[in-house]
């Protein structure tokens, strides 16, 4: 499969916050969601992936640069920490933009300048899915996204009669919780995306949603681990998301940021 149309975006550091303000209803209300792109692709045969992987990363860099594009992009290299091996992707190449005009505009310089970055990733890349995302944040992330750090992602399906409204007020409790607990965007983040296209085809087989944790590093996720498992916060979680939706295990990865805004 050619690879055009290339590359990407997720990550959580400058989405804007899921939860705002209602004064209307004195409740609360979906915020603005940011714009992301995933790529997720298989190394040709033959192929150092980690090798070309690093190769592209700093070629499609010097690119953006020349063309003036992704100034207020961070892109990022996944690669699996803890994983059943259902999602065998090789290469995932995710990041995201700061607003869907910057998205727009970036999109379209490279369709028009990205020949030779399409040209590159298909000297090592195959079978590549693309899906586009909208995200929304429960807990803002700090700059820790800027530099390498962890991601873990989980896809969540809602249960019968359950839909926005409901995870929206679980949502606000939950954010609140988190807060109370000191896990805040110091060395976590937490989001949730929806897909807007290129997930997978067919009613009943693409998720609700993906919920989206990053980490600073591995203690802050075996601190978040603890919080869950000893400290009761998966009480809470089951209490305020149980009968709203259903989540598969979770897949941690390795994020490797090779872009960010100050680049």
């Amino acid at each position: 499969m050619e690879l055009k149309n290339f590359f990407g975006v997720i990550c959580i550091a400058a989405a804007p916050a899921v939860l705002a303000d209602n004064h209307v209803s004195d409740g609360v209300q979906w915020s603005t969601g940011a714009p992301l792109e995933i790529y997720g692709c298989s190394f040709k045969e033959g192929i150092d992936g980690y090798e070309q992987s690093q190769k592209f990363a700093a070629s499609w860099n010097k690119w953006a640069d020349e063309n003036d594009a992704f100034d207020s992009h961070v892109a990022q290299l996944m690669w699996s920490e803890f994983s059943d091996g259902q999602y065998p992707t090789d290469f995932a190449w995710l990041g995201y933009w700061d607003s869907y005009d910057s998205a727009g505009k970036d999109m379209d310089i490279r369709s028009a300048k990205g020949d030779e970055m399409y040209a590159e990733a298909n000297k090592f890349l195959e079978n590549c899915s693309h899906s586009d995302w909208g995200a929304w944040v429960l807990v803002q992330a700090g700059d820790f996204t800027n530099g390498n750090h962890l991601t873990e992602f989980s896809d969540c399906v809602y249960k019968e009669g359950k839909g926005d409204d409901d995870l929206l007020v679980a949502n606000n409790e939950y954010a609140a919780l988190l807060a109370a607990r000191g896990l805040n965007g110091e060395s976590m983040g937490m989001a949730q995306l929806w897909p807007r296209a290129g997930a997978p085809v067919g009613i009943g087989n693409s998720p609700s949603f993906k919920w989206v944790v990053g980490h600073a590093n591995f203690a802050a996720y075996s601190n978040f681990t603890n919080e869950l498992w000893n400290e009761g916060l998966l009480i809470d979680f089951n209490r305020l998301y149980g009968d709203i939706v259903q989540c598969d295990s979770n897949r941690v990865y390795h994020s490797q940021v090779v872009r960010t805004p100050s680049n």
